[in-house]
């Protein structure tokens, strides 16, 4: 019976391990935490056969070394059991990439990007689903991966939110669409430099059979004509600020969404407030367009698109005051993005 290691004892770990025995290996899930509710989730997994263990550390006997070790998206990639793990030859992989070997064989649009991804995730999902497909959505939002894989079902898209510590230990993950939505300095305490961090949203996106950007973010805008020649671009700014054929694009103009040339919908019809939602908007009608999904339902997902909780989140009104809930918010240009965006509301 093959042998596996499962780190982090959080809801993608659960996932994984009870793939993993489903599937027939033998696993040890871990944490090297050892708190009062880290011991009942542990009573509560025992009941179901499943091996935990906290207050611990993985060490590599050569007497009895694990086939697979698979990772929780909040582990550092760098550790050094992690790095002797793969210089050792040890199949070392993170939870997202654990899903998509029993995945694979349908289509999923893989979303990443510094801010944006939760709502263009979510934006996604509900167009798909209001054309009536099984689409989840699952990575930082929705299911975890592998919980998809447990429940056994025959999705027609499955809709990731990607983060770049889970791109970083996934080497065969490759979406049929992806989506870079920004990119700004973020996580360089575990990344180290811009460079790496670039490189590895890069690396998932140059898997993908189709490839959409958002062109009015500078960063992927200066870069995009060197690198990303074939993608497929989106402006808020109309066709003329697009970096690709207007064949290829999805663009507002007199107040439309334009996608491919065809026109889709008024934006007017979209109530979230702010110039990142709009773009986070179009690169989402892209990704519908892209899967063939029926302009009626596109329009009818976004006109009814509640928006997501704690992003601009409308909460309520005392003494002529408005309060809205940003607080997903958690790096100084999203914080940025979201003031500007209810601007009007400060004077």
């Amino acid at each position: 019976m093959p042998k596996a290691y499962a780190i982090g004892l959080g809801r993608s770990g659960i996932a994984a391990t009870k793939l993993l025995k489903r599937e027939g290996w033998e696993v040890i899930l871990s944490d090297r935490a050892n708190s009062e509710s880290l011991q009942k989730t542990q009573k509560d997994l025992e009941k179901e056969g499943l091996i935990v263990k906290l207050g611990h550390n993985l060490s590599l006997d050569s007497n009895n070394l694990p086939n697979l070790i698979v990772v929780s998206p909040g582990v550092p990639w760098d550790i050094p059991i992690l790095v002797e793990a793969r210089d050792r030859g040890i199949d070392t992989i993170g939870e997202l990439e654990l899903a998509w070997r029993y995945l694979k064989s349908f289509p999923w649009v893989g979303v990443t990007g510094t801010n944006g991804k939760t709502t263009t995730t979510s934006l996604i999902a509900a167009i798909f689903q209001a054309a009536q497909l099984n689409a989840p959505s699952c990575g930082n939002i929705g299911y975890a991966a592998c919980e998809l894989a447990l429940l056994r079902q025959s999705y027609d898209w499955i809709i990731g939110e990607i983060s770049s510590y889970q791109i970083e230990s996934s080497f065969e993950l490759a979406p049929k669409i992806g989506i870079w939505t920004t990119f700004t300095p973020d996580h360089l305490n575990r990344h180290k430099t811009l460079e790496n961090y670039y490189n590895i949203k890069a690396s998932l996106i140059k898997r993908c059979n189709y490839q959409i950007f958002n062109g009015d973010d500078p960063y992927l805008r200066n870069i995009g004509l060197q690198q990303w020649q074939n993608a497929y671009w989106t402006s808020i700014y109309g066709k003329d600020k697009l970096l690709c054929d207007p064949a290829k694009g999805v663009y507002l103009e007199d107040s439309w969404i334009t996608a491919f040339g065809e026109l889709i919908m008024p934006v007017n019809l979209f109530k979230m407030v702010g110039t990142h939602n709009l773009q986070n908007l179009l690169v989402a009608v892209a990704a519908a367009r892209l899967a063939r999904i029926d302009k009626n339902a596109i329009s009818h997902a976004i006109a009814t698109f509640p928006g997501v909780p704690h992003r601009l989140e409308y909460i309520c009104t005392v003494a002529g005051i408005d309060f809205i809930n940003d607080s997903k918010a958690t790096n100084y240009d999203a914080a940025e993005v979201g003031l500007a965006s209810v601007r009007s509301l400060l004077f």
